[in-house]
């Protein structure tokens, strides 16, 4: 039986282009407009797992999403890496020449900035999501408008690349990672995790908890501060964190529980390559 992947946005969005390209090409797929609908999903068991995006490379992390694992209970069993490309697409038989408008989601049109610039004619507008546009242009056989999609998103919708990867630059990656109920049951593979805790406003409190890590041969390899709901001023640190023997790792989580407040493992799972 197939588990039930739940993602925000549909079919021919980046989400589905995690989930075609790392995990099946066959997907049951459950599709939300918000992440809060996702991460609910999954709590709720009407999703086995989601793939939710966490960070980019250029725009920094996704913090309401750390907050939405946190309260819906959620855990990281598995990361990807994927690199972002846009493809300029419209019905087939379009010319670049031929478009007054394109639509995408508004970081898919900041980061082709410099293509447009000199397509000042073109009027960009905002969508919730990249691959809707695409969708609506093909069901609706709309005329003079393009959008910006994925690799592979064109082909589901039956419309025609216009020009390939019209992104700024190609140094552009989401982090993405799947989130369960439930911690990964084995931790023989596992070499990297993502923790969570307090720390009393303190001379160095944070200095205590990399000095755990430094003694464990533990590489941090983020940190991040997200502001805590109901304590005004008041901060929940997010660290992922990698290390060679799962045993070393679990020594120092006996340590850091010892330093800090409210300590959580987010999840442990094998790194995934960039």
């Amino acid at each position: 039986m197939k588990d039930v992947i739940a993602i925000q946005g549909i079919k021919g969005s980046n989400h589905h282009k995690v989930v075609r390209d790392f995990i099946t090409d066959n997907p049951l797929l459950l599709c939300f407009d918000d992440f809060r609908s996702l991460c609910k999903s999954v709590a709720g068991a009407k999703a086995d797992f989601g793939i939710m995006a966490i960070e980019n490379s250029i725009a920094g992390s996704i913090l309401p999403n750390y907050r939405l694992m946190t309260e819906f209970n959620l855990h990281i069993t598995a990361e990807y890496y994927l690199d972002i490309q846009h493809n300029l697409v419209a019905l087939k038989g379009q010319q670049l020449e031929d478009l007054t408008a394109v639509k995408s989601h508004q970081m898919a049109l900041l980061q082709c900035g410099v293509f447009f610039e000199k397509h000042p004619d073109i009027k960009l507008i905002e969508d919730t999501d990249t691959a809707l546009p695409a969708r609506e242009i093909s069901e609706t056989y709309k005329l003079k408008t393009g959008a910006l999609v994925p690799d592979g998103t064109a082909e589901l919708f039956g419309l025609e690349v216009i020009k390939k990867h019209v992104q700024d630059h190609n140094l552009n990656s989401t982090r993405f990672v799947k989130v369960e109920k439930q911690l990964l049951n084995s931790t023989s593979y596992s070499n990297k995790a993502s923790i969570q805790f307090e720390l009393e406003h303190l001379p160095g409190a944070l200095f205590r908890v990399l000095e755990v890590l430094n003694n464990h041969a533990i590489n941090m390899t983020k940190i991040q501060s997200v502001p805590i709901k109901k304590s005004k001023w008041n901060y929940t640190f997010f660290l992922d964190i990698l290390f060679d023997d799962y045993r070393t790792f679990n020594n120092a989580l006996v340590l850091l529980q010892k330093k800090t407040h409210n300590f959580k493992i987010l999840g442990h799972y094998k790194q995934a390559k960039k």
